[in-house]
């Protein structure tokens, strides 16, 4: 799923976009409710978490509106600190669909945010293949290893590879890559993601000698696939 996390606590928000994004999601952080407020209206999300207390905002308010001047019908799961009764009602009335506790643990997290996402109809996809061993994704200090050798690569780079590494065998369209990469949604110049696919295909060698590679589909987008690892001239870009 795409999942929008408002948490302006950075701790917390390494912490639920690496329990997400190590269950398969893919995730938007934000750290005041206009910037959510302002990407709701330009992106298309399957969840959104959000925090009780914010810089800008009480999180409740910003559950109450979503509800009812954003037209957001999502699922919500809210998350605070507190735990009286009160406040957990107080949440559900004002428009979230679940309320979670922190201190937050992983297992709990994932399993409130797939129910929530079955609730609402969303299918997962079917798994990705097995990713050869040549390629180590560190999830925490957001770069790959290639055969062993760290490969550096900017935090756009990264966000990029980490959805071509979980959707092996997957079609990815540029439009949906400018969405949940670049955050923009629309009729947009699709020149930037063949920049930077072409870029990253470079850096992390994805022209199948070390059992991937990253794919052109023509008018469409791109492709990640398994093959048998060669020695092989670099797929032309």
């Amino acid at each position: 799923m795409h999942i929008g996390v408002l948490e302006d606590d950075l701790d917390q928000q390494a912490f639920i976009e690496h329990c997400l994004i190590a269950a398969g999601h893919c995730v938007a952080l934000f750290a005041r409710a206009s910037e959510l407020t302002r990407a709701i209206r330009q992106q298309t999300f399957d969840l959104l978490i959000i925090d009780w207390r914010l810089p800008d905002s009480c999180g409740m308010d910003v559950v109450g509106h979503l509800r009812q001047h954003e037209s957001w019908k999502g699922p919500i799961l809210f998350i605070t600190a507190s735990q009286g009764e009160d406040n957990v009602v107080r949440a559900l009335e004002q428009g979230a669909d679940d309320f979670l506790a922190k201190p937050l643990r992983p297992k709990e997290l994932i399993a409130r945010v797939s129910a929530l996402g079955r609730r609402a109809g969303y299918t997962p996809p079917r798994p990705a293949a097995a990713c050869p061993e040549a390629f180590t994704l560190h999830t925490d200090e957001h770069y790959i290893s290639v055969a062993g050798q760290p490969v550096n690569l900017t935090e756009r780079e990264y966000r990029l590879a980490a959805l071509f590494f979980s959707k092996i065998g997957e079609l990815i369209t540029r439009p949906h890559l400018l969405e949940l990469v670049w955050g923009i949604k629309g009729d947009v110049s699709t020149r930037t993601v063949d920049t930077h696919v072409s870029r990253l295909r470079r850096k992390l060698e994805l022209d199948g000698r070390h059992g991937l590679r990253l794919r052109s589909v023509y008018q469409s987008g791109y492709r990640m696939e398994t093959c048998q690892a060669v020695n092989t001239e670099r797929e032309a870009e």
